[in-house]
């Protein structure tokens, strides 16, 4: 299963969210899909961490600067 279905918006799951990543992460992924990578990363914190944690190893291991997903607007800093 891709996505959940939350009232009349769907919504990416985890397991998936991870899987497109890297491809988020290298612009691979079409705009719908790359939305919807963004809107999930925006509210789920586990996929959160693994996001930032491949973002981290592009930049030091590869010298590429990554595009930062969409902050948590429920966090407080």
């Amino acid at each position: 299963m891709v996505a959940r279905q939350w009232g009349n918006a769907m919504s990416i799951t985890c397991k998936a969210t991870i899987r497109l990543i890297c491809e988020y992460l290298e612009g691979r992924l079409a705009p719908e899909v790359a939305g919807e990578v963004q809107r999930h990363l925006s509210y789920c914190h586990d996929c959160r961490t693994v996001f930032d944690a491949a973002a981290l190893t592009l930049e030091v291991y590869f010298d590429r600067e990554v595009v930062p997903a969409p902050a948590d607007r429920s966090r407080v800093a």
